[in-house]
């Protein structure tokens, strides 16, 4: 019985799935001024694909997302790249800042936060900075793991939890922008974030 559970223990730090986070435009006001988007990598148009591909599987069937219902088909979502670039910035932060929250950490990778002079950026802040700033709904899915080394295997951690299931299963979302960062010698190895949104 001591093993099973030390065995549980080392594969709770390996991997974990921050909990979907998603907001609907109520008018309240944005924390940032002028966007100062994050100067992410190009990601070409296979990878891109490769994402989309791995997104849109998952909601063209019907999935069972726990404590959130059962959920039907969804549309398909295409790709934008300032969602990306929100995504990228998020999943570098916490692999360089070795953190874990929707939440920027606050330090020198935490761009957002940065040029906008707040104490840590949220979710809305990353995306409104790079540019997505007339949204009528956001989302955010995070994450991490040593195995977590492609878009299927980060898709399917997130069926697996209820909130960030829901999320990606979301109808009401159209657009989305996902991407990884590595860093060998951080807790996790492999970071992803998945930004959703839908345009006013």
């Amino acid at each position: 019985m001591r093993i099973w559970i030390m065995a549980a223990a080392v594969l709770a730090l390996l991997s974990g799935c921050g909990g979907g986070s998603s907001i609907s435009n109520d008018g309240s006001e944005s924390r940032i001024g002028e966007p100062e988007p994050y100067e992410a990598p190009a990601i070409s148009e296979s990878e891109k694909q490769a994402y989309l591909d791995a997104i849109n599987d998952a909601r063209s069937h019907q999935q069972d997302c726990g404590s959130e219902g059962i959920k039907d088909p969804a549309p398909a979502l295409s790709w934008n790249d300032k969602l990306y670039r929100a995504a990228y910035e998020h999943s570098r932060d916490l692999a360089e800042s070795n953190t874990w929250s929707h939440d920027g950490s606050g330090t020198s990778s935490d761009w957002t936060a940065q040029v906008q002079g707040l104490e840590y950026s949220t979710f809305r802040d990353r995306i409104e900075n790079n540019g997505y700033t007339s949204w009528s709904r956001i989302g955010e899915n995070i994450t991490a793991g040593t195995d977590r080394d492609t878009a299927r295997k980060a898709v399917e951690a997130w069926l697996q939890s209820d909130g960030h299931c829901a999320n990606l299963m979301d109808p009401d979302y159209t657009e989305v922008g996902m991407a990884h960062y590595r860093k060998d010698g951080s807790d996790y190895t492999h970071y992803w974030t998945q930004d959703l949104g839908t345009p006013q």
